[in-house]
């Protein structure tokens, strides 16, 4: 059976590997890749520093995504022209995990984000009809020169409007964005695998 993200009540009472920041969720993703490399301590710097707009599908996949926006006459400009991680609040970091935060209602055309200060922020309960993202990278290191990156996204709709919202937009957007994570992934295990 092909599993398209949705995380009921039953599973979640069952998931081992749940953040902290965000331990009640109903969306969930996860890309994994090994890297080859005699450098694991540089993975998560490249994380931090990836820059979406250096591969071509990813930047057009993030022009798709800002079409609404453009066309829909007397939106909000609040979408961020350069979203990236530097639009997210970093919730954790680590020498294997990065956890980075996002509010707001994703579906709309500016995506509605909320302006995030602090982790104690991004803790306070979502706003009704509004969603919380939880963006985590981890690096495990499985034998001297082999490293597991994965990342997971982790999405907590806390009413029946927010998820119903998110439904339709997930399953919109979830092979695209799917897509983005094994990229990045992928760029990040072609740099590091050359450099070794």
């Amino acid at each position: 059976m092909i599993s398209l993200g949705f995380v009921s009540k039953k599973m979640l009472t069952n998931w081992n590997g749940a953040s902290p920041h965000l331990p009640d969720f109903q969306f969930h993703e996860k890309h994994s890749t090994l890297i080859k490399t005699n450098y694991p301590e540089k993975i998560m710097s490249l994380i931090k520093t990836f820059d979406l707009e250096q591969d071509v599908v990813i930047r057009r996949l993030m022009s798709i995504r800002k079409l609404p926006q453009k066309l829909q006459n007397g939106a909000s400009k609040t979408y961020d022209n350069e979203f990236g991680l530097q639009t997210f609040t970093l919730l954790h970091e680590s020498d294997s995990e990065l956890c980075y935060g996002l509010r707001g209602e994703f579906w709309r055309a500016d995506l509605g984000l909320e302006k995030i200060s602090s982790v104690e922020a991004y803790q306070q309960p979502a706003q009704p009809g509004a969603a919380k993202l939880l963006l985590r990278y981890q690096v495990n290191q499985i034998n001297g020169n082999q490293s597991e990156l994965i990342t997971e996204t982790f999405i907590h709709c806390p009413d029946k409007t927010s998820h119903c919202k998110m439904v339709v937009y997930w399953l919109a957007i979830r092979a695209g964005s799917g897509l983005i994570r094994r990229r990045m992934l992928h760029s990040v295990k072609h740099q590091l695998e050359n450099e070794s």
